[in-house]
């Protein structure tokens, strides 16, 4: 970790230099300056070698799980150089350094203008390629080339403001020293285009990062209950310090070397002495995000873990009314102008005006208080948890047994809280088939049934159950109160929140596939059909298969019941396919006792109930044209969001 910390650092301190030489002084630095950014730049390029090569040389160990010497000896870290990604990304960066460290070897009077804005390009590609051997180049895709290029831009940009600050410092200790009355007009307009070109690197940095956020830690559990999402924050918070001395340079200390000043050389003096003071802070905490990011380089992004979620509550806005989430908007934008327009009025000493902006702030949260607390739900570590196992028939059926084993003499067979020990109980067990089962994450119901509810009144069962085996009962309860409430879906396509169906593997044509692959390309048509109607029903959906197929919509047509195992050995273009006995107990779950023998299930690409038919409806079955239609609407929703979780626990 210390050598990327180094390495970011000297990567960023050259591109600062040739930065401030291009966008800040230009040509009318002094000779003695210009001297000390070239050793500063020398140094940089000198630590970031070093620094390089022992980056590379504590990955081939860390590779390879041999000593450093071994790594030498036996051709480990020629192999990291020469085959892998990282090497030729370090192969391209060392031949720019080479270029660089030849250009600051050319004779003074060979640095002009190309001499500058090529130590820059060099520079600037020596940093920017360090984006490759992050988070950003290993995205796959196009929404990888967008997070590269984020990268880029936020060390590039970083390279610009935090790099330029140590060369800043050492233009106005130069200034100060001087002993001049006024300060040299370079001083003064280097002073004023520094702080341009700080605030378009902010800007940028802002923007890269918010990209940058959203790939690795786009969720707000992500960044509050993750150990990279908290670094993360830790280094926005200091960065906003950053811009906070940076806002009392440009707004109370540069007015201060203004032409109009120059018979007040002590009010001069002191407002150099200070610039000087809080470049070199800037410069410092700047070391310290760089020394955060060091870390968030070797850890999973907050997307990729649990989060553990710290707080007692959480934030339900789908239970706010539409009206008082546009509040809620209005005033989060007016918030945000408050909270400026005090920093602001606070870097410029005008305290009034700063009081009377926070207290607005202040009175912008407590009225977002106010219409957040109906939002307010009890939350628990693992609420925000995503299931170690898949939601799919044979986690279904395994937590079926579980549940028969060490839950039904509480909640009773069929989960409705009437088990043979419920009577005996001071707090009558939960009904696990009632539809707000569903509004609970699925990392509530994780929580309880590893820790208990109720006061002890149920037990915890994280000494009994693994882990698997406790997401498995979660998986099972979640389907039986799915297929419950499924049967309250009918022949008209629901934009609504739906009950989802398990996942499932099948064969088709002596080929397995699954569910979930076939909503990949669009929804699917799910009839669960039993009893001798089996055979007749699956010719009359064979023979209007293409016109479907057509339409984008799948026919799965399954045997339950009396007509489970039927033959189905026709083509992987049929629509009749095989399931192994624990799917077809699963799917039962979604069939009523008065379905006529069959019920048809129309999933979109999330595999949700989005419309429901039965042979003993009032509707009865959908004819094809019903079903083209539907189809398109069905069409329409999204798929299902990737979970990015790496299940640790």
């Amino acid at each position: 970790m210390a050598a990327r910390w180094v390495h970011y650092a000297s990567t960023i301190s050259l591109a600062g230099v040739f930065a401030f030489l291009c966008f800040v002084v230009g040509p009318k630095v002094s000779p003695r300056l210009h001297r000390r950014l070239r050793s500063l730049a020398w140094a940089s390029l000198a630590l970031a070698a070093l620094s390089g090569v022992a980056w590379l040389l504590l990955l081939s160990v860390q590779m390879s799980g041999q000593p450093i010497l071994a790594t030498l000896t036996q051709g480990v870290a020629g192999t990291v150089l020469t085959r892998t990604r990282f090497g030729e990304i370090w192969v391209f960066r060392f031949a720019l350094a080479v270029l660089l460290a030849a250009l600051l070897l050319m004779p003074r009077g060979w640095r002009g203008r190309p001499w500058r804005w090529g130590g820059l390009a060099l520079s600037a590609g020596i940093l920017a390629a360090l984006a490759w051997a992050g988070h950003g180049g290993a995205t796959p895709g196009r929404p990888g080339d967008l997070h590269l290029a984020a990268d880029m831009l936020h060390l590039l940009a970083a390279g610009a403001w935090v790099g330029s600050l140590i060369p800043l410092a050492l233009l106005l200790a130069e200034t100060r020293q001087s002993g001049d009355p006024s300060p040299p007009a370079t001083a003064r307009h280097a002073v004023a285009r520094f702080s341009m070109l700080a605030a378009i690197s902010v800007a940028i940095l802002l923007a890269a990062g918010l990209v940058n956020t959203w790939f690795l830690a786009g969720t707000v559990p992500a960044l509050i209950g993750t150990e990279y999402g908290r670094l993360l924050l830790a280094k926005v918070a200091i960065l906003i310090m950053m811009v906070a001395f940076g806002s009392v340079n440009l707004l109370r200390m540069t007015p201060r070397l203004a032409p109009g000043t120059g018979g007040r050389r002590p009010l001069i003096q002191s407002a150099l002495g200070h610039l000087h003071r809080n470049a070199l802070v800037e410069a410092g905490l700047g070391l310290c995000v760089l020394a955060i990011v060091a870390v968030l380089g070797i850890l999973p992004p907050g997307l990729h873990t649990e989060p553990g979620w710290p707080l007692p509550f959480r934030l339900e806005l789908a239970a706010l009314a539409a009206r008082s989430k546009l509040a809620l908007a209005t005033l989060i934008v007016l918030a945000g102008v408050l909270a400026v327009g005090g920093a602001a009025a606070a870097a410029a000493g005008r305290y009034r005006m700063m009081i009377a902006t926070w207290s607005g702030l202040a009175l912008c949260a407590a009225l977002a208080a106010l219409l957040l607390w109906p939002a307010v739900e009890t939350a628990y570590p693992t609420t925000f948890y995503a299931p170690a196992e898949p939601y799919a028939a044979t986690s279904v059926e395994h937590g079926a047994r579980l549940f028969a084993e060490s839950c039904a003499l509480c909640h009773g067979a069929d989960g409705k809280g009437d088990g043979p020990a419920a009577a005996a109980l001071t707090v009558r067990p939960a009904d696990l088939t009632a539809p707000h089962l569903l509004m609970h994450t699925e990392g509530d119901l994780f929580w309880w049934v590893s820790h208990g509810k109720a006061n002890g009144a149920m037990p915890g069962f994280a000494g009994v159950m693994s882990p698997g085996e406790r997401w498995d009962v979660i998986n099972f309860v979640r389907a039986r109160a799915a297929g419950i409430l499924s049967q309250a879906a009918g022949p008209e396509v629901s934009a609504t929140a739906a009950p989802a169906v398990p996942d499932f593997a099948f064969e088709s044509g002596g080929r397995q596939q699954t569910l979930n692959s076939v909503l990949q390309n669009g929804p699917a048509l799910v009839a669960l059909i039993a009893g001798p109607r089996f055979a007749s029903r699956a010719a009359g959906l064979a023979a209007v298969r293409k016109q479907l197929a057509a339409a984008g919509l799948r026919v799965l047509a399954i045997g339950l019941g009396s007509a489970a195992g039927a033959p189905t050995e026709a083509s992987a273009s049929s629509p009749l396919v095989g399931v192994a006995a624990d799917v077809a107990a699963t799917l039962a779950l979604f069939r009523a006792p008065d379905d006529g023998g069959e019920t048809d299930l129309m999933l979109d690409r999330a595999g949700n109930v989005r419309a429901r038919w039965t042979a003993g409806g009032a509707y009865g079955l959908p004819d094809t044209a019903i079903l083209v239609v539907n189809a398109a609407r069905v069409a329409r929703f999204p798929a299902a969001a990737e979970n990015h979780a790496a299940h640790p626990h």
